[in-house]
């Protein structure tokens, strides 16, 4: 993974602010845009796709050169966060090279898929975008109505494309099938409990004025069919994406010093007090998936050292950065100061590394269905592949 500066990714950030475009670009395309800009006349903001974040960057750099703290956060988004989270449940490399995976390039899956179907003059990337969007996570009728005659084409372009995302997705929809009732839940690594309740569609007859309606209202009744069960699925990994970021990137450096305290004496399992039990929860979680939660690090005592593996407790600290940092998250965009925008990308990849190594998928579906279904991972995509990714985080 290229390693930038501080004052580079400002400069990044500026290049972006001035031009969108570029945040769809390289490392070096963006600092390139950079030293053409004329940061002192006026006239840049006149044509900047965001003209008050500009402004904004500007200032941090000019205080940046006089050596003063502007305490100012670059942005950087996840490319396309829930296609990279389909594609590692699954671990298909063609999936994962259409979200910046393995490439050198800074990947617009969109833009890739738009040009593949060669439909410019008939319908726009940000058109396609959005069928894309909303297809991958069950839509069927907005892609319909997006591509009309060249539905075939949109299915068949995607599904070569992205061959094991576009299956799982598929296959996520046909899960509804096993479930029973109308309400489904299932717990995350990090303990975090989803519930989702259904509702289905009743017609209930009424009169006015001696006149027969009916009045279509909702109900607590299993659907037939439920899109989204899917999305739901994804969704809730997406959210714990983004609770392990904020916990890696914030952790307590106490936490870590007590840690290496308690592990060098005697440790035992009695499971008694509230942090025992979490600790207990988090450590069958990793059982069950193969995603250890780094929440774990706040509730280990000396009371229940003895539950977990130290070694895979101190493997997972000597991936958090040397110095805690603030992170701000609005879904898959997240905030940093610019000294840290190669921790904030190194987290990134190592969750995702996680994901693809887990059997998370497995696990969810099961307690989904309340019953085992079998997930196959329909590839190999080698962890140091993901750890090194360019631009997955950008």
């Amino acid at each position: 993974m290229k390693s930038l500066t501080g004052f580079q990714y400002l400069q990044a950030e500026i290049a972006c602010k001035h031009d969108k475009s570029f945040e769809k670009k390289t490392w070096d395309e963006r600092l390139a845009h950079f030293n053409t800009i004329n940061l002192h006349d006026p006239r840049i903001f006149k044509i900047a796709s965001d003209p008050i974040g500009l402004r904004a960057a500007i200032l941090a750099h000019n205080q940046t050169e006089l050596g003063l703290a502007s305490g100012y956060m670059i942005s950087l988004d996840a490319c396309s966060s829930g296609l990279q989270i389909l594609s590692l449940l699954v671990s298909c490399p063609k999936s994962f090279d259409l979200c910046g995976g393995r490439s050198d390039q800074c990947v617009d899956s969109y833009t890739a898929i738009y040009g593949a179907m060669n439909l410019h003059g008939v319908l726009t990337r940000k058109q396609v975008k959005a069928a894309i969007m909303t297809s991958l996570y069950g839509s069927v009728a907005t892609p319909e109505s997006t591509f009309g005659e060249h539905i075939d084409l949109f299915y068949e372009t995607i599904e070569a494309m992205a061959p094991g995302a576009w299956d799982l997705n598929l296959g996520l929809q046909q899960l509804w099938d096993e479930v029973s009732g109308s309400t489904y839940e299932w717990i995350m690594p990090d303990n975090f409990h989803a519930c989702i309740e259904t509702k289905d569609k009743e017609n209930k007859p009424f009169k006015f004025l001696e006149e027969d309606y009916k009045l279509s209202v909702n109900v607590d009744a299993r659907p037939d069919f439920h899109k989204g069960l899917g999305p739901n699925i994804i969704h809730s990994i997406d959210g714990m994406v983004v609770r392990e970021m904020l916990r890696r990137c914030m952790f307590n450096p106490a936490t870590l010093e007590f840690l290496a305290h308690i592990f060098s004496g005697p440790v035992n399992s009695n499971v008694v007090t509230p942090d025992d039990k979490m600790v207990e929860a988090l450590w069958s979680n990793y059982d069950e998936t193969g995603f250890l939660s780094v929440r774990i690090l706040e509730h280990l005592t000396p009371d229940n050292a003895g539950i977990v593996h130290e070694d895979t407790i101190f493997e997972m600290i000597n991936t958090l950065p040397k110095k805690p940092f603030n992170v701000v998250t609005v879904h898959d965009c997240f905030r940093c100061h610019p000294n840290y925008g190669n921790d904030l990308r190194r987290q990134y990849n190592t969750i995702l590394a996680d994901i693809n190594d887990s059997i998370m998928l497995q696990d969810i579906a099961k307690q989904v269905a309340h019953q085992d279904i079998k997930t196959n991972k329909v590839g190999k995509i080698d962890r140091d592949v993901i750890l090194d990714g360019e631009y997955l985080l950008a």
